[in-house]
């Protein structure tokens, strides 16, 4: 198992020249700040902008904080021309080892996979402290109880409404097992199986699963009562070696970034279709409500959080999970 990680390193530096040509496009339509600042964490008053790339691995509302820290021209009071792209969750990792995106955000799992594979990453920030799931139920299903021998949509194995599912039907006492995973891949084929009945349930991120209320669907349940490392950003360990300073900037911003969110609701609906051209008023509207109860208030990096990520990525590769996780989080205290 020791030299298992030089395979998955070249698999995904392989990957990770497909990131960097959706980088290059991306770069074309994506939004970026401009304006002055400084090397120091806190509001910039002069001096010239850090170019920074950062990549995100979901649409929709989660990543609001970042819509709003490049529309609404946060990042560069603090010294930061930040330039945000989308790529898959399968190629976040490999955009920031192949140096194309230099802080990337997602579900905290997969730079942990990584690590365990022999690569050297680091969460330097995390916004989203639980799931930010609803779990959607066809007529006939009134509790989650009522899951036990039917079949529940998800998207992939190992995603997070994989874990998330598991995560519900334990807080329930139920035993995981005892449910039917289908794995669709796409929201739309989520969507296909329950309207066609081939799944009684599915778990979406809000607004994905509004026509379902057109056949009697209906939100059976929240998982923002369960914890889970979803809005995690990360950045290779060199990275924040060679620029503590832009690290340190990113999280001060991130910090207003997430106060920015709450404070100005307009503002942020704007930035969030602006990001998401394809969405409707009255489904932003949705979402910005739900991921308020979402989206924490500081982008302190939680170790519990991250450890239970290590846990789950050294089980589904038969390894042991580091007894210590936090040689892998930035500490703002340290760079300051």
């Amino acid at each position: 198992m020791a030299s298992a990680g030089r395979p998955v390193h070249r698999r995904l530096l392989s990957a990770a020249a497909c990131v960097m040509l959706v980088a290059m496009l991306a770069a074309c339509s994506s939004g970026s700040s401009s304006g002055s600042g400084s090397a120091s964490a806190s509001p910039a008053s002069g001096g010239s902008l850090t170019s920074l790339t950062v990549a995100y691995a979901a649409p929709g509302a989660g990543f609001s904080d970042l819509y709003v820290g490049v529309a609404d021209g946060i990042f560069k009071k603090y010294g930061l021309n930040v330039k945000v792209i989308q790529v898959t969750p399968a190629n976040l990792v490999p955009a920031l080892l192949s140096g194309s995106v230099q802080i990337g955000g997602g579900v905290a799992d997969g730079a942990a996979s990584a690590i365990l594979s022999g690569e050297s990453l680091k969460y330097i920030a995390l916004t989203e402290a639980t799931y930010n799931l609803q779990l959607w139920a066809n007529k006939g299903i009134t509790s989650v109880r009522d899951l036990i021998g039917k079949t529940v949509a998800l998207t992939t194995a190992g995603s997070e409404n994989d874990f998330a599912l598991t995560a519900l039907l334990a807080s329930n006492g139920i035993n995981p097992g005892s449910v039917t995973r289908r794995y669709l891949v796409t929201v739309p084929e989520e969507l296909s199986a329950m309207h066609s009945g081939a799944a009684v349930a599915a778990l979406f991120q809000p607004p994905n699963a509004q026509s379902l209320t057109q056949t009697g669907g209906r939100i059976l349940d929240s998982l923002t009562n369960l914890a889970f490392a979803v809005g995690a950003y990360m950045a290779t360990s060199s990275y924040v070696a060679a620029n503590p300073s832009v690290i340190a900037k990113f999280y001060a911003a991130e910090q207003a970034n997430l106060a920015f969110l709450r404070s100005s609701p307009q503002q942020t609906l704007a930035a969030i279709k602006q990001y998401n051209p394809a969405s409707t008023a009255s489904g932003d509207k949705i979402a910005y409500d739900f991921f308020l109860n979402v989206w924490k208030k500081d982008p302190t990096v939680e170790v519990p959080l991250i450890q239970a990520a290590f846990d789950r990525a050294a089980a589904k590769v038969h390894k042991t999970a580091p007894s210590s996780v936090s040689q892998y989080i930035y500490s703002p205290q340290a760079s300051s």
